[in-house]
């Protein structure tokens, strides 16, 4: 891969630090080379997706949903062994299925007592004070209680497009986002940094 210009360092850190900024309107980070020019990316080869540690395959998995939302970036998708200009890759960062877990929850407890009070009354022998029960009051408590709360399942994916002719980085994105299990997460995450990247790469 050729060296960057000065120039085109700074170029890229600021549209990393303006990415980042914007961060919290998107899980989404994108990186765009001043490189590149969509005119001359037409063909392209998603190589795959290296696997989550211990968990053998997924890496197959996500490729093949993130190379369906790789039409919307306009790009003709061919086999690794045809002619291409620009080839696709990626890792998983994170990758867990839904689970429960066993939480503490406070409850509010009420409980009725009685209220007692010393009244002096007139006795056989003069003057005398007896404790009685005048009215009752709520009282209410914290009482804490197991309770089961599900975990979403959660996919974060990494992707990246290097140029064949040179070997220059031309994006990169990254993205993570909760499912009702791996597939439905993986789905959401794909089309969350292809999105993502659609609205980026129209800008250069």
């Amino acid at each position: 891969m050729r060296s960057l210009s000065p120039i085109r360092i700074v170029y890229w850190t600021l549209v990393s630090t303006l990415t980042a900024l914007t961060g919290c309107a998107t899980p989404a980070v994108i990186f765009v080379s001043p490189d590149y020019a969509s005119q001359h990316i037409q063909r392209v080869s998603v190589v795959g997706f290296s696997d989550y540690p211990g968990q053998a395959g997924s890496g197959q998995m996500v490729a093949d949903i993130f190379e369906k939302y790789v039409f919307n970036l306009r790009y003709q998708i061919v086999d690794p062994g045809q002619p291409h200009d620009a080839e696709i890759s990626g890792s998983i960062s994170e990758l867990t299925d839904t689970s429960e877990q066993t939480v503490m929850v406070d409850i509010p407890q009420e409980e009725t007592e009685p209220v007692y009070q010393d009244v002096v009354i007139q006795g056989r022998h003069g003057l005398r004070t007896i404790t009685e029960q005048t009215g009752t009051q709520t009282i209410t408590t914290d009482q804490s209680v197991p309770e089961t709360e599900t975990l979403p399942a959660r996919v974060g994916l990494s992707a990246r497009m290097v140029g064949v002719k040179n070997g220059e980085l031309l994006w990169s994105g990254s993205a993570t986002v909760d499912g009702m299990d791996i597939s439905s997460a993986a789905e959401a995450t794909a089309s969350k940094l292809i999105n993502a990247l659609q609205k980026n790469l129209t800008k250069t």
